[in-house]
């Protein structure tokens, strides 16, 4: 059984890092085309230096500003001709504290990052997926959305939100033979996880690299498989739902990770 995706055109928003930039590279591996962007210029720029094939386009653009994302949109389509894919991965914690301790500010930019990029991204790109012979939405949530704590309370809400008009938009798309699915992965070391383990090591004037190690280890004990995810544990799942091995699937949520939610639904 084999995923071709060879000349697809795929659009993945926050490819600088993490899971975003693991599929970028993934998906260029499989011969498709990347329109990516992402804020950080010089991360864009390396990922273009490390991507297999020719013809992508990187563009840096914040995606937080409704601006930014019509001007990404145009330029996308016009440098790989339209769009067969739309992953909406981009999203950010923002700030990792306690319902009390987050303002209005902090929901908002939460809510604009993670979610309204998504329904801007869906509502442009739309017209050009429906052209497509095999269209795909896929968003990238968090299993925060199904299991919230009392940490980051506004990220899980707003991710449950995304997990929710993934269904709404497979409802409204199916007419148009548009298919569409979340992805909800567990914890997978990203900047977030950086940013955390730079803070407490501050905070505590202990080694950096000794806190990250802290953090992967308790995180670890949380999960079935007892390690923390990487990029590559998520990127199988969106190729194989990218691919027409996936015609039949639509207005789904999948987890990936690594045996922490046990859910049997």
């Amino acid at each position: 059984m084999n995923i071709n995706l060879k000349n697809r055109k795929v659009v993945i928003t926050g490819v600088s890092e993490g899971i975003g930039k693991g599929l970028a590279l993934a998906f260029g591996e499989a011969g498709a085309l990347v329109a990516g962007s992402a804020r950080n210029s010089e991360r864009l720029h390396a990922i273009e230096n490390e991507i297999s094939g020719t013809g992508h386009f990187f563009f840096s653009a914040d995606f937080s500003k409704s601006g930014d994302i019509q001007t990404f949109h145009d330029k996308a389509i016009s440098a790989i001709g339209g769009v067969d894919i739309l992953i909406n991965n981009v999203g950010s914690i923002q700030k990792l504290a306690g319902f009390f301790d987050l303002s209005d500010k902090d929901w908002q930019e939460v809510f604009d990052v993670n979610l309204m990029s998504a329904v801007r991204a869906c509502r442009l790109f739309s017209s050009s997926l429906k052209q497509s012979v095999s269209p795909r939405i896929i968003n990238i949530t968090s299993v925060a959305a199904s299991r919230p704590g009392d940490v980051f309370p506004h990220y899980s809400a707003v991710k449950a939100g995304l997990c929710n008009l993934t269904i709404s938009l497979a409802r409204t798309l199916a007419k148009d033979k548009v298919l569409v699915n979340s992805i909800s992965p567990g914890p997978v070391w990203s900047k977030s996880w950086d940013d955390e383990a730079k803070n407490i090591a501050e905070k505590s004037a202990k080694d950096l690299q000794d806190v990250a190690a802290e953090i992967r280890a308790s995180s670890a004990e949380t999960l079935l498989l007892k390690r923390m995810g990487v990029p590559d544990d998520v990127t199988g799942l969106v190729l194989f739902l990218a691919s027409d091995l996936s015609s039949w699937i639509t207005a789904s949520n999948f987890t990936v990770d690594g045996g922490f939610t046990q859910s049997p639904y």
